[in-house]
């Protein structure tokens, strides 16, 4: 179930005192800890060097939960209501029927600061049957480049199997190698009795309809979007269910090496756990069209900046 909400966009946007008093702790860090049963540690702490690539490492997989130490702050560099154009508090982007289509591909390059760390992809390869039911295989994966190779070599790949016509997770899996740390689990959801059961047999209830830390970005992508106000829907991990609240900033026109766009500006944010932690902000710009394409994403650690952006695009058939 997604839930609407309409507030002026200058609350969200705007530095006072006030606008943060209202604002809940959100932000970009991913969830050091997503209940892995099966992991590996480094035996010894991480030279500063390597600490510096680590906080890279987490910049690398900010689409597929790479685990980091990093710790986030606010960045002045992200959109304010100056940067953005002005909207209407009761204008709502109506719902997008099909976003996207079997065989969509994106690339992404990853930044940090300007240095270029490695690739990103979200990737829909393919309709699959899951309990006679046509389900999505949603991948999003991230590879660092050669030189940070040497240094903190990430592998990450994450998959949801999510059904195309209810729009809610069947199951979630997660394969982590960064460093000489390595992680993997599954999640296997029951939605006919409300639970989820973990890789090591530990089950935890969950809501109906409930969303993946994947699936919760393509779901975001359907929806109804009230410019100014926020959409939350109920999303899992971190053996934790919580409501995740999305909020709609306004419109903003950007190029990237893919093109220039017209973008809605959001900022997904999350009260406890999973793949947005709560400190610091993560901003996301969306086509502002009937495919809502992420094109760029925003971040800021203690030490540099974060950039994710499209470099190539693949529609699908």
């Amino acid at each position: 179930m997604v839930r609407h909400r309409n507030e002026s966009v200058d609350s969200l946007l705007e530095g006072g005192d006030s606008a943060a008093a209202r604002r809940p702790p959100h932000g970009t860090g991913l969830a050091c800890d997503h209940g892995m049963t099966d992991r590996t540690f480094p035996s010894s702490p991480l030279r500063p060097r390597a600490q510096r690539a680590r906080v890279v490492a987490c910049l690398l997989a900010a689409l597929v939960q790479c685990a980091g130490p990093a710790a986030y702050a606010q960045d002045d560099s992200l959109p304010d209501s100056s940067q953005l154009e002005p909207v209407s508090t009761h204008e709502v982007l109506p719902a997008i029927a099909e976003p996207f289509r079997t065989g969509e591909s994106l690339r992404f390059s990853v930044q940090y600061g300007f240095i270029k760390a490695g690739s990103a992809w979200l990737e829909v390869p393919e309709v699959v049957d899951w309990n006679g039911r046509p389900s999505w295989r949603l991948v999003a994966r991230a590879e660092s480049n050669g030189f940070f190779d040497k240094v903190y070599k990430v592998r990450n790949r994450i998959e949801s199997v999510w059904d195309q016509e209810k729009r809610f997770s069947w199951r979630y899996f997660e394969d982590r190698h960064e460093g000489r740390f390595t992680a993997n689990d599954t999640l296997t959801f029951n939605p006919s009795a409300g639970e989820v059961r973990y890789k090591d047999g530990n089950v935890y209830p969950v809501p109906p309809e409930v969303q993946d830390a994947l699936s919760a970005f393509y779901f975001t992508r359907f929806q109804a979007l009230p410019l100014g106000g926020s959409i939350t829907f109920d999303y899992h991990a971190s053996r934790k269910s919580a409501p995740m609240e999305v909020k709609i900033l306004g419109r903003q026109r950007i190029k990237t090496p893919a093109g220039r766009f017209n973008c809605i500006v959001i900022e997904p944010m999350l009260k406890a756990g999973g793949i947005f932690k709560n400190k610091g902000r993560l901003v996301i710009w969306l086509t502002d069209d009937e495919r809502r394409i992420p094109v760029q994403m925003r971040s800021k650690v203690m030490i540099g900046s974060i950039a994710v952006t499209l470099q190539e695009l693949k529609s699908g058939t």
